[in-house]
């Protein structure tokens, strides 16, 4: 199966190690775009290239300024970011710039991570031995202790394919962003464009979106359309979680909008100025941290003003980690475990960082209160509405008593931890039960819905539906009758799933046939239409295509599937118009008394064989019955089968 993940590179380390210069070797494009950046020779701006790496797959470079005071860019850069290229020039090594950019990918868990020894040409063998083990020793205790150094030269190419393909196989053990989760991507530039209007660029953090799509701006709140999207420069009609990705939207100018600004699903995100998180103060912090100090907090691509307050003490030393708030001087748009950096206000130094606890606490809290801080900890572990969303994912289709229990706790508090998840769209009612599924589990089990459809399509490929008893007995979770249909009601409302009473099909999809199968499709539908009431048996069909039964089979298995063909009973098949037809003719011959099979026979020129299976499918189907040897007609003509 195809790995459809897209994840971001980012590169990291002190000013003038080759950044820039890599991302070129590597890409093929200069990132250095801005006038000043190439009068300078430094990178004061993030910038942007896509990678194709040697297996095909494409996925996205940012490239960061080293330079001290453009940390501020970096972190926007970072933001983003799943795979780091710490960049280390062979004839410095390990730097201020690098020391600073590493606690920082620690502290926004930058998952994975490469450690890239540049300018390897202007170093002998013996001086890059001694940098390689140098290197790897500045790193003991950090989050690259065990990363992979490769030591590369942009200006002669030395090392870079061996590079390019050690990032293709770290990128396949990078844990996917979330594309089933609602749409989020916090901006990192905004600009005009003639002719088109206003265009935001930024990584994807979840979810997907697609032209036409209403999106909203926060922390404004503005409702705006998706005119089109590019990722990469590439035109697309879609865009998903972990693509570097520019929308041009339609009802916003460029002055309503900067960077720091999120684009999401309309209702999902809402702004603050209060936030409640756990925060590490660094090790090597030439500071302390004292209640109400003025900080810096850098959230996604956010730079705002706020004062810390601790909430257990008056005064933060280097390498402690406490429960604190803080109190904004603008609002920003984060959510529950998003990562965060701090850094002093002036002069300006990376401090430490931390994990969103609460985006929406209802007010300040009171300081050095035992039940306030029993609390956070026990969000910050899960907390009431985590435990439903991990009860919910365990056993989908729980009502309220049932989770109270599981809780334990009262109904109404149940209740309205419940009504918030729903507010949230967190959860989801199941139509037709009582109970409830968490979106994300709801999205997962789809996922899963989905692939056993295309299973079927694979092993059959002339069906486009499939029976819900067999993809519900192949589940990987124990679904109740009654909570699977509510499920499917669900899919069919998001449009990924139909269904048609016992079948389910992908959304919109038909079978693929080739011209030639399109073709005798036609022939075969045809020799049941032209002789309406003595068509061919199956049998006898297959006689006619000898060599091709196996297709002639798959065709009139689609045909059946369509209603085109209605199987009355083994191997006797009619053409869903005879069928349709069958009690306008009946009610021509049928008087007081009813018909019998001869009187069908007659009437419609068949034999007795193909008079009595279609009157006996009229039977079990109750629009005729049988009393002795006639029948009367149930159903009167134009009403159907039931």
């Amino acid at each position: 199966m195809a790995d459809n993940r897209f994840i971001i590179v980012g590169t990291a380390g002190h000013i003038d190690h080759g950044k820039t210069t890599l991302v070129k070797a590597l890409t093929g494009l200069d990132t250095d775009t801005h006038k000043e950046e190439k009068e300078r020779g430094i990178s004061i701006d993030i910038g942007f290239a896509p990678l194709t790496l040697p297996d095909g797959k494409r996925i996205g470079v940012i490239d960061v300024p080293g330079h001290e005071r453009f940390i501020k860019n970096m972190l926007v850069g970072a933001a983003g970011i799943d795979l780091i290229l710490l960049v280390i020039d062979a004839n410095e090594g390990i730097m201020p710039q690098t020391r600073e950019h590493l606690h920082i990918v620690e502290m926004l868990h930058v998952q994975k991570g490469i450690v890239v020894l540049t300018k390897i040409d202007t170093v002998d063998d013996e001086w890059l031995a001694l940098v390689t083990e140098e290197v790897r020793e500045g790193l003991q205790g950090t989050v690259l202790a065990d990363a992979p150094i490769v030591p590369v030269s942009a200006y002669t190419g030395q090392g870079i394919d061996q590079l390019r393909g050690l990032i293709a196989e770290v990128a396949k053990e990078i844990q996917p962003r979330e594309v089933n989760a609602p749409f989020r991507m916090p901006v990192d530039r905004v600009f005009s464009v003639p002719g088109f209007g206003t265009v935001v660029t930024g990584t994807i953090l979840a979810g997907s979106v697609t032209v036409g799509d209403a999106v909203e701006i926060q922390p404004s709140g503005e409702q705006v359309r998706v005119r089109s999207i590019q990722v990469h420069g590439v035109v697309t009609q879609k865009a998903q979680a972990g693509q570097r990705t520019a929308l041009n939207l339609v009802g916003v100018e460029r002055s309503e909008l900067s960077r720091g600004f999120v684009v999401a699903a309309p209702g999902v995100l809402k702004p603050t100025t209060l936030i409640d998180a756990r925060f590490r103060l660094l090790s090597d912090s030439p500071r302390t941290l004292t209640n109400r100090m003025r900080v810096r907090l850098y959230v996604g691509t956010s730079e705002v003003f706020g004062r810390v307050v601790l909430l257990d003490r008056d005064e933060m030393q280097p390498g402690e980690d406490a429960l604190i708030q803080i109190d904004l001087e603008a609002p920003v748009v984060c959510e529950a475990k998003d990562h965060f950096i701090l850094r002093t206000y002036s002069p300006m130094y990376t401090i430490g960082g931390g994990v969103v606890i609460d985006p929406h606490p209802a007010r300040l809290h009171r300081r050095r209160r035992p039940h306030i801080l029993e609390e956070l900890e026990a969000r910050e572990k899960g907390g009431p509405h985590e435990r439903i969303l991990q009860i919910l994912d365990a056993e989908i289709g729980l009502n309220l008593s049932e989770l109270a229990a599981r809780m334990k706790a009262t109904m109404e508090q149940t209740k309205s931890w419940l009504d918030e998840l729903l507010a949230r769209h967190q959860v989801l009612e199941l139509p037709g039960t009582p109970g409830f599924v968490a979106v994300k589990s709801l999205h997962v089990l789809l996922d899963e819905i989905e692939d056993k459809i295309r299973a079927h399509y694979s092993r059959e490929r002339f069906h486009a539906y499939v029976a819900k008893a067999q993809v519900h007995s192949q589940l990987s979770k124990k679904l109740k009758p009654k909570v699977y249909d509510g499920i499917l009601e669900l899919a069919s409302q998001m449009g990924r799933i139909e269904v048609r009473q016992d079948r389910i099909r992908l959304a919109g999809y038909t079978v693929p046939l080739s011209l030639r199968e399109k073709q005798l499709l036609q022939e075969v539908k045809s020799k049941f239409v032209q002789r309406p009431y003595h068509p061919p048996t199956l049998q006898e069909l297959l006689a006619m295509y000898k060599g091709r039964e196996k297709t002639v089979q798959g065709i009139v298995s689609l045909l059946k599937e369509q209603e085109e063909l209605v199987e009355v009973e083994d191997g006797l098949l009619f053409a869903g118009e005879a069928i349709t037809d069958a009690p306008r003719i009946l009610a021509e011959i049928s008087g007081e008394e009813g018909f019998t099979v001869a009187e069908f026979r007659d009437r419609v020129g068949t034999s007795r064989k193909f008079a009595l299976g279609l009157l006996e499918y009229m039977d079990r189907m109750k629009w005729t019955k049988r009393i002795e040897d006639r029948r009367v007609l149930l159903k009167k003509p134009g009403e159907g089968g039931s």
